[in-house]
């Protein structure tokens, strides 16, 4: 069941996953032996600026011892007294540290160009610092990075992928409108996410394919045991040969199951053995039918099963017709008819899951003749492919009620997108 559109999904998704672990995280660690390193010749160079830098300070000193003893003649000439000694040499001792604070450390040079170029040097020395700090920064976040490196999707990396996947679902029996809105909301979850680099990249991929799809199917919800209404009057139609008369039986066991009382009305008064073989199923079952003969009017089998349901107290009246194909114009407008007499609460058009483009076509036709409600499709065992259920919730926006999968009455089941989803990917 579904296993071309699983394929089909399952390589996409592993191809795209191999495209992105080939894309290296945008923050790469970079090997301890790339660290930046200063170049060899500056610790020389910073050798030589304190050099002089000592030499500066050698010359501040000796300048001092020399004012110091010009201070201390002065004194002894002029046979002051020790306190004024004391202030007259410790004065110009202040001004000059103050000075030398607020100065260059390249001013004690002897000429312009010394002085210019020690100060060359200090700034240089200086650079370098920095830049050796600043390259130990960057080497540290980008190892920071590493640890938690992503990949960003790109959409130029992705496009081809897209296209192939687009081609992958119209070959599945996806309708090309529903194709796209799959490309389309996927490309929306996934272009410019970021991934971590330790995520499973394939489980990220199908979880994002699961929600895309879980939005293209997304139709209103048709409870029919929560329904107010009594009876609950449902009009089955459809193709001959689509399984319609196996599906009401199916349908009339699940309300019993339920709790629920059914009658079933013969209404394909047309095709020959079609009130037998539904009399054998409604004998197996144990509830009333109600027919005619063949050739009466199938809106008249309708309206008497319904009013048979009200006077008895019966909780849903199942209305079968007459196989019909959208060209059918005659048989369409019986089908108008029997809408008109009986007011169906729910009209379920019954086809086979495997039929594609066909089966959506002849929806169309059927919807524009008497506003569908939802869906019952038969044979989903024997569909490979699994695009058509996708297609007719998408371009409709109505549900599937039933799905059947084999012959026996269990053999119908309860649709839920999971359904198709959980087989495919």
């Amino acid at each position: 069941m579904f296993d071309f559109l699983k394929k089909k999904i399952t390589d996409f998704t592993d191809k795209l996953k191999e495209k992105l672990q080939e894309k290296k995280p945008e923050t790469q660690e970079i090997p301890l032996e790339k660290v930046p390193e200063k170049p060899a010749q500056k610790p020389i160079e910073k050798k030589k600026a304190e050099t002089k830098t000592q030499k500066i300070t050698e010359k501040k000193e000796k300048k001092k011892k020399e004012k110091k003893s010009e201070a201390k003649e002065e004194i002894a000439l002029e046979t002051e007294t020790p306190e004024e000694i004391s202030e007259e040499v410790v004065e110009p001792e202040q001004e000059e540290i103050i000075e030398t604070e607020e100065t260059s450390d390249a001013e004690e040079f002897d000429t312009a160009g010394e002085k210019k170029e020690a100060e060359e040097k200090i700034k240089e020395v200086r650079g370098e610092e920095k830049r050796e700090l600043k390259a130990k920064v960057g080497f540290f976040k980008k190892i920071t990075g590493f640890i938690g490196g992503k990949i960003k999707i790109s959409e130029n990396e992705t496009k081809e992928f897209f296209e192939e996947f687009e081609l992958s679902l119209l070959e599945s029996d996806v309708e090309q409108e529903t194709a796209e809105a799959i490309v389309k909301e996927l490309k929306e979850r996934i272009v410019g996410k970021e991934i971590s680099s330790k995520e499973n990249v394939s489980e990220f991929l199908k979880q994002e394919v699961r929600e895309s799809l879980k939005t293209v199917m997304e139709t209103q919800k048709i409870e029919l045991l929560k329904m107010k209404q009594k009876p609950i009057k449902i009009l089955f139609i459809g193709p001959n040969g689509a399984g319609k008369t196996t599906s009401i039986a199916k349908i009339a066991k699940y309300f019993l199951n339920n709790k629920k009382t059914v009658i079933i009305a013969a209404g394909d008064t047309f095709r020959a053995a079609a009130i037998e073989q539904l009399q054998e199923h409604a004998d197996k079952l144990g509830v009333k039918l109600v027919k005619h003969n063949y050739g009466a009017d199938p809106a008249a089998v309708g309206f008497d099963a319904v009013k048979m349901a009200e006077a008895k107290g019966i909780d849903v009246v199942l209305i079968d017709s007459a196989g019909r194909q959208d060209t059918n114009k005659n048989l369409l407008e019986e089908m108008k008819k029997i809408e008109r007499v009986v007011k169906p609460d729910l009209k379920l058009y019954v086809g086979e899951a495997y039929t594609g483009q066909a089966l959506l076509e002849q929806v169309e036709e059927f919807d524009k003749a008497i506003n569908l409600d939802g869906f019952v499709l038969t044979k989903i065992d024997t569909d490979t492919k699994g695009g058509t259920a996708i297609s007719l919730l998408h371009k409709f926006k109505k549900p599937i009620l039933f799905v059947g999968t084999g012959q026996r009455y269990e053999d119908l089941l309860e649709f839920k997108p999971e359904f198709i989803i959980d087989r495919i990917l």
